[in-house]
Parts: C-alpha cells; sequence; structure tokens
C-alpha cells in the first residue's frame, strides 16, 4: 500500500497471483547468457566510445579538448538502446548523428 502512489501495481508492490503472472514474463530477461549478451553490448559500444574520445583528444595538438559529454552519452545510449531493441547500429557514437 505504501509503495502503490510511486510504483502503480508494479511487480513489487502486485498482489500474489498478479505477481505470479508478471514474474513470469520478466524472467526471461535475466537468464544467464542474456544478461551477459547484454553487458558484453555495453562493454563494445562503451569501448567505441573511448576510442572515439581518444582519437578526438590526441587528434587535438594542443593537449586540451572541450567535449560536450552530455551529447557523447546521448550518442552512446542511442547505440546501445538501437543494438539492444532494433538490433540496428546507429552508429552515432563515431559518426556525427542528425538524431543526437
Amino acid at each position: 500500500e505504501i509503495l502503490e502512489p510511486i510504483m502503480g501495481k508494479g511487480l513489487i508492490p502486485a498482489d500474489p497471483k498478479t505477481w505470479k503472472v508478471r514474474r513470469r514474463a520478466i524472467v526471461p530477461g535475466f537468464h544467464k547468457r542474456w544478461l551477459n549478451r547484454m553487458v558484453t553490448l555495453f562493454a563494445d559500444c562503451a569501448d567505441r566510445l573511448v576510442d572515439d574520445l581518444e582519437r578526438k583528444s590526441s587528434s587535438s595538438g594542443m593537449g586540451v579538448t572541450v567535449c560536450d559529454m552530455e551529447e557523447r552519452f546521448c550518442s552512446v545510449t542511442l547505440d546501445i538502446i538501437g543494438k539492444a531493441v532494433f538490433n540496428f547500429d546507429f552508429g552515432s557514437t563515431t559518426t556525427e548523428s542528425p538524431i543526437v
């Protein structure tokens, strides 16, 4: 009852019957193989971001590079969601993206 205003009828505050149905629906998302795939995807996208940041910082030649990290994080997030949900690589981490 306490959590209902915050969480609605989600998994945690659900009654036992609803909880059982919802738990069955989300269990595949926590399978070890699926989690390993997602962690690998996150790591691959993060590696591409780091490589891009290193390339930009070394090419500046001045020793100091200003970078909009909010835009960079939005780009890597778009790439992760694109691959995880749509199996599409936006490539926004390494190329100019009209979306971000």
